[in-house]
């Protein structure tokens, strides 16, 4: 026995359910983010202000800890 079922006579959709995936904006963007270079993309922290800086102090904290033991 498989684990496959097919439903060959199903219900075509409901009008609201094929107009609630009609989006031309979000097909475009994904194509846009799908075929754009990784190289050419920001990093992934960069996109969001608040982690950038927690990125940022973080780094800056390890570098004070790692001068003040070295002296």
């Amino acid at each position: 026995m498989t684990k496959y079922k097919f439903n060959i006579n199903q219900q075509d959709p409901g009008e609201d359910q094929i107009n609630r995936h009609k989006d031309f904006k979000k097909l475009v963007h994904d194509y846009e983010k799908a075929t754009k270079p990784l190289y050419k993309s920001p990093l992934i922290f960069y996109k969001n202000r608040k982690v950038f800086l927690v990125v940022l102090i973080l780094a800056v904290l390890i570098y004070i800890i790692v001068e003040f033991f070295q002296n």
